[in-house]
């Protein structure tokens, strides 16, 4: 409080040093104005010195309006100078009759010396009896007035900045809320691609799922019809081989005609091996693929609950944004009255200021301090005036940020409905791709069951054959040893159709007492008589022809060339891996029976 009263004292004695005298109340617009001043003897006056009209309120000596340069003076320093004018033209006087200006007195060194009391423009035909009348009228203020009105003017500065806080702070979560909605926006297009990019896949792979199933189904009817094809050659190969056993060589055409057929089967089951395969590669990469995806699908799901949640957080943000906007609804009325409470304060001070204007111009203006007090207070009130207009601009302000804020709530809201839409898209997707993903598995389990059925029926009929094999290894050993009983019958009987020769006796008289000698030992040993073959067998021993024997099945054929032989062997269905005979199977159970070795 001291600081200010030595201040206040200190600029009272700075504009005491220039006194300006005879200031009307009023001046025309449109005439010369002319101020008459007095430099007292504790200034001493400079040629760059000026005078000034400023307007009442003004803060620096750069407010000024319009200004003339004084003239130089010869007066002795010490000697109080004579009274001086200074003269402004019509051109450069201010237009506004409403404001009040006054005269300053300001030297070379930018400070002021001394300072008029406030005058108005104003043309003398505006001004009736009664205005100067009323403005006449003398009110007198306290000091205590004075203080008060300051006290208020603090008041009303420490809401004005706690109101300006609050929207700054309004301001920085209004940027967050945004941010967080366009890196929400961002996610949720990012899913969107993703989850379309999913079903894109899931349609492909759907597709290839039915092209392997055409392609399966394809593939059984060729080996059915394989089946069908191998079991007419297979009877074919019979009938051939019976031909083969009664030595019919009218059967060549065909025994090679068959082995053709059996090559190219065998060539067929080795593709449809290949193929197969191949088909069990493509359904082991397509579970791995499946098992891939629902990988994915568990991945977007948990995002979707993640997205869920932020959704939620935004829902609470956007619950206490809007209160935030109802509190600053209610301080914006509030600063809307507390403007119009300045206002009417304003009012009131002009009025007072135009008051205390009339009292002391007529009073003698001689209380310099009574002066400088006055002035100070004119400025602080026009402080108050542009504090009031600011704080008014800033609640205009605060009024477009809060519509601002509304929109920008209200497109939030819009962004939340649309996540929300895209949610239960993306639920709907998911689902759908389930479906898909558990058809696809029971439609692989069936196929699993199938190579699974055919596998045992391979094993049943490979069994079969094992038991077949047997049996004709059995048969065979049986048919050769028919065949060499043939072959010593043939021989005895060729040998008893031969007629003795002519010129030999003696070989006849042999030939009887042989004869008879047999016959007196079948009598002597009827053991012997059981085998009528066996002294023929021993008799053409020494002549029997070299026979050939077949590398498959075993058998001795004596009276056929290599050839023959050869033609026999291929009437053979042979497996390529065990060598094994398979002449009585069946096509199906011969084909799962190569197909076994594989496995």
């Amino acid at each position: 409080m001291e600081s200010a009263k030595d201040a206040a004292d200190s600029t009272a004695r700075t504009f005491s040093q220039v006194v300006f005298t005879d200031t009307l109340y009023s001046y025309p617009p449109s005439t010369p104005v002319t101020c008459c001043y007095t430099i007292t003897t504790a200034y001493q006056p400079h040629s760059r010195d000026w005078v000034g009209i400023f307007k009442v309120g003004w803060s620096t000596t750069k407010d000024y309006h319009t200004f003339v340069w004084v003239e130089p003076s010869l007066d002795v320093v010490g000697q109080e100078s004579a009274t001086r004018q200074a003269v402004f033209t019509e051109y450069y006087l201010p237009k506004d009759e409403l404001d009040f200006y006054q005269f300053c007195y300001v030297d070379s060194a930018g400070q002021v010396r001394g300072a008029s009391t406030p005058f108005c423009f104003k043309n003398p035909a505006g001004q009736n009896p009664e205005s100067s009348m009323d403005e006449d009228l003398m009110v007198i203020t306290t000091q205590e007035q004075v203080e008060l009105s300051r006290h208020e003017r603090a008041e009303l500065q420490k809401e004005l900045d706690r109101i300006r806080g609050e929207n700054k702070t309004l301001k920085n979560d209004l940027q967050m809320e945004q941010q967080q909605a366009a890196s929400m926006k961002g996610q949720n297009e990012q899913k969107e691609k993703e989850m379309s990019q999913l079903v894109r896949e899931m349609d492909q792979i759907k597709e290839r799922n039915e092209n392997l199933k055409s392609t399966l189904q394809q593939k059984v009817k060729e080996t059915d019809g394989l089946k069908e094809e191998m079991m007419k050659q297979q009877r074919g190969a019979e009938e051939q081989n019976n031909q083969s056993l009664s030595l019919d060589g009218a059967s060549r055409q065909n025994e090679t005609h068959a082995q053709e057929k059996y090559d190219r089967a065998v060539i067929k089951i080795k593709l449809l091996k290949e193929e197969r395969e191949q088909l069990s590669r493509r359904v082991d990469a397509q579970s791995e693929e499946t098992t891939m995806l629902k990988s994915k699908l568990g991945e977007q799901e948990r995002q979707l609950f993640k997205m869920r949640d932020s959704i939620q957080l935004l829902q609470v943000d956007l619950q206490s944004s809007e209160k935030k906007k109802e509190r600053l609804s209610a301080e914006l009325l509030r600063s809307q009255s507390i403007a119009h409470d300045v206002d009417d304060v304003k009012t009131e001070n002009q009025e007072l200021c135009r008051r205390l204007a009339r009292q002391m111009t007529l009073q003698n203006c001689s209380d310099d301090e009574l002066k400088v007090k006055c002035q100070t207070l004119d400025g602080q009130l026009q402080d108050a005036q542009r504090k009031l207009a600011a704080e008014r601009e800033e609640a205009k302000n605060t009024k477009r940020r809060a519509e601002s804020l509304e929109k920008d709530l209200q497109q939030v809201r819009e962004q939340l409905k649309k996540v929300a839409s895209t949610c239960e898209d993306a639920q709907r997707i998911s689902g759908k791709q389930e479906l898909q993903l558990k058809m696809e598995r029971d439609a692989m389990a069936e196929a699993r069951e199938t190579l699974a059925d055919k596998d045992s029926l391979m094993e049943e009929k490979e069994q079969k054959i094992m038991l077949e094999r047997h049996e004709k290894e059995e048969l065979a050993r049986e048919n050769q040893t028919l065949m060499s009983d043939i072959a010593g019958l043939r021989r005895a009987y060729a040998e008893l159709q031969a007629p003795p020769p002519a010129d030999s006796p003696h070989l006849q008289h042999d030939t009887n007492t042989s004869a008879a000698n047999e016959w007196q030992q079948q009598q002597e040993s009827p053991e012997q008589a059981d085998n009528p073959y066996e002294n023929i067998d021993i008799g053409a021993g020494t002549e029997e022809e070299q026979s050939l024997v077949c590398r498959h099945c075993q058998e001795c054929f004596p009276c056929i060339t290599r050839n023959e032989l050869e033609q026999h062997e291929r009437s053979h269905r042979v497996c390529p891996f065990c060598t094994m005979i398979c002449d009585n199977m069946e096509q199906s159970v011969f084909e799962d029976h190569v197909y076994s070795h594989e496995l």
